[in-house]
């Protein structure tokens, strides 16, 4: 319905075979073992003890006695109907992908894909199970084998409820199933939320958490994405003049790293920060450079990925000897101002963005989330460090009231009037305040931390808690990991020196060359998107009257395979463009884009019949070919500016020298 090939709808698995003794088990256990190895090894592992019994239904089909509450998982005269009649009761629709909270003994899973999911149209499977004890109850009682087997159901099973949202998080990003978000219903049995209700309620808002998360990944809106795109556009000059963090990674292996943020703890602990410079590697957020070089200790590195001009304030006013050994370690999305500004020498840090591909200049990608905080903990990461020690990463007001560390460039109150206020657990145990924008960077560092080889110590004492660190006062932490001398500054010299004026120059050549197609490319996409808009202007008559009524849908409705052909045929033709169109503009209109599709899944929502659907969907391609047309002639200008200040930045060689100095 996307105007891309939806994915296929889930094909009908076969009846369920049933109590067949060890047989159906060791086949089941055969696939698990391969498909899901964590879940083998925990079922595996689980005493045989159950604390239910296996007891027969009426109709001889297994059920789950549970004597601890003194209730039946399912009817006791026909499980198979009952699951059907809970199935039923959820009034489902539109159910792409579905949720369910809870398996049994499978028999709803195979109720719901033999006679729901068709008409449903649903996609995607995710089956969440609480209780190990019931999954390996399933395991033995029923064929599981095709659903274990098959690409588009996934298992999660006895998964702490702190962990589900690093899980989910993996699970939506592959093949960006949470598109799928304002069309996924969750499916269950009463029994499953009669035996785990707190964990299965618990886990739905984590799993549209981690859903709204992934989608805030991918921008708010495109005339933010745009500001990155010409901000970068902007810095080509320091793009092709400077050497990048790939020059750096591993360089620090196994040596300790320091991440430090500007939270209100930093008070208490930023004094034992002097004296570390040559024993660890110091990576300060952009703003908490202020702070540090007040006190007199010069950090190796500091991050800034904000694309707007107050960020600028942060590294303005310093001078070339406070900062002469100080990298700025930037994404080049930020302001032109910033490099204006900053008197320091540079490395180039790219976001996981695809702009950077399409640039094709190797500066090193890391995958980089929200905040400057976690982008330091990424380079840390990439360099090698562990551990990985956090320090005034508060993410929470202080008990006092207090938003950042004295010091700080705008402040030690800064304004959060119209930010939602959040109560999470503190690194003391103790519930915090937060703000939502402070909570996403939180799970932002959740997800990194769960993916990071090494260890990740939190010596911010205060804030709120990061699942997967380990909570340890800063004075402890140095005397148990900071004890030899490294000389990172000395190491990152060292490394940038492979670093050319000659590369800068080749890079210029190609990045022109480079301009040039690009900009061919995007004006045949602004033209698909004219024909586009001229084929929706010869149906718009008829689609908004088949909408409204039933007589026109009912004449039209065996040419809306034709009509959708003709009208999404410019749609495809501007993503044949992989080049331009996927690396180079896909960032900046994929948060238009992410939505637009999230809406279209939702359309059919609102109608009883699916060809209605169709038809609003349709109707709605307009707001896609005037949104991408408009999008790409902002880009063609962006580009054309871009062309004349690298193309006069070529032909004048003192211009690289000068920056690379």
């Amino acid at each position: 319905m996307s105007g891309k090939r939806a994915k296929k709808v889930l094909t009908k698995p076969k009846a369920a075979t049933i109590n067949n003794g060890s047989s159906i088990f060791q086949a089941n256990v055969n696939i698990l073992k391969k498909r899901y190895p964590e879940i083998f090894e925990l079922i595996d592992k689980l005493p045989p003890d159950n604390p239910f019994e296996m007891r027969s239904s009426s109709n001889k089909m297994p059920n789950l006695w549970f004597p601890g509450s003194g209730f039946y998982y399912y009817d006791t005269v026909d499980p198979m109907k009952d699951s059907g009649e809970q199935i039923q009761a959820l009034q489902l629709k539109n159910t792409r992908l579905a949720l369910f909270l809870g398996m049994g003994l499978a028999y709803e899973v195979f109720y719901y894909l033999q006679n729901t999911a068709p008409q449903q149209r649903t996609n995607n499977v995710l089956i969440l199970e609480r209780d190990p004890y019931i999954f390996r109850a399933a395991l033995k009682t029923v064929d599981i084998t095709q659903l274990l087997e098959h690409p588009d159901i996934h298992f999660i099973v006895g998964i702490e409820q702190e962990n589900l949202f690093v899980r989910f998080m993996s699970y939506l990003k592959e093949d960006s199933k949470f598109r799928l978000l304002l069309a996924m219903k969750p499916v269950y049995h009463t029994s499953s939320l009669r035996l785990h209700k707190d964990y299965y309620l618990k886990a739905l808002q984590m799993f549209r958490e981690a859903a709204t998360h992934m989608i805030l990944d991918f921008g708010n809106d495109p005339e933010d994405s745009l500001i990155g795109v010409e901000n970068m556009l902007a810095n080509l000059g320091e793009i092709v003049s400077n050497p990048g963090i790939n020059l750096l990674n591993g360089k620090f292996h196994n040596k300790p790293g320091i991440v430090v943020a500007t939270g209100p703890s930093l008070n208490k602990n930023k004094h034992l920060l002097k004296g570390l410079e040559d024993k660890a590697l110091i990576i300060a957020v952009d703003a908490s450079l202020r702070i540090m070089i007040d006190m007199g200790v010069k950090p190796h590195l500091v991050t800034s990925l904000e694309r707007m001009m107050p960020t600028v304030k942060l590294l303005e006013g310093f001078t070339e000897k406070e900062v002469e050994d100080v990298y700025l370690a930037a994404c080049p999305v930020v302001r032109p101002e910033m490099y204006q500004a900053y008197p320091g020498p540079r490395i180039i840090v790219y976001r996981n963005f695809d702009h950077f591909r399409w640039l094709n200049i190797d500066k090193g990608i890391l995958n980089i989330k929200a905040s400057a905080g976690n982008m330091a903990f990424k380079v840390a990461e990439a360099l090698g460090c562990n551990p990985i020690i956090l320090l005034g990463q508060d993410l929470a007001f202080s008990r006092d009231g207090y938003t950042h560390a004295s010091g700080t460039t705008y402040g030690e109150n800064q304004n959060t009037v119209n930010q939602t206020i959040l109560e999470i657990p503190g690194n003391d145990g103790q519930p915090i305040q937060t703000t939502r924008t402070w909570f996403s960077f939180l799970k932002a560092y959740e997800v990194d931390v769960a993916n990071y080889q090494g260890d990740c110590i939190n010596c911010t004492e205060g804030g709120a808690y990061i699942p997967g660190t380990t909570v340890m006062p800063f004075a402890q932490a140095i005397d148990k990991f900071i004890n030899e001398e490294i000389i990172p500054g000395q190491v990152i010299k060292n490394a940038v020196q492979e670093f050319t004026s000659q590369q800068a120059q080749q890079d210029i050549e190609q990045t022109l060359n480079l301009i040039d197609n690009t900009i061919a490319d995007l004006e045949e996409i602004i033209d698909n998107c004219r024909k586009g808009i001229e084929i929706y202007e010869n149906y718009k008559e008829i689609l908004e009257q088949a909408l409204s009524d039933v007589e026109t849908l009912n004449e039209i409705r065996s040419r809306i395979d034709s009509m959708e052909t003709e009208m999404l045929a410019p749609k495809k033709a501007c993503q044949q463009q992989h080049q331009t169109f996927q690396l180079f503009f896909a960032h900046i209109f994929q948060s238009f884009a992410i939505k637009f599709e999230m809406g279209l899944y939702a359309v059919a929502e609102k109608y009883d019949d699916y060809d209605q659907a169709r038809v609003e969907v349709l109707i709605q391609q307009i707001r896609w070919y005037a949104v991408i047309g408009k999008l790409a002639g902002i880009c063609v200008q962006a580009l054309q500016k871009a062309h004349k200040a690298l193309n006069d930045m070529g032909t004048n060689s003192s211009c690289i020298e000068e920056l690379k100095k």
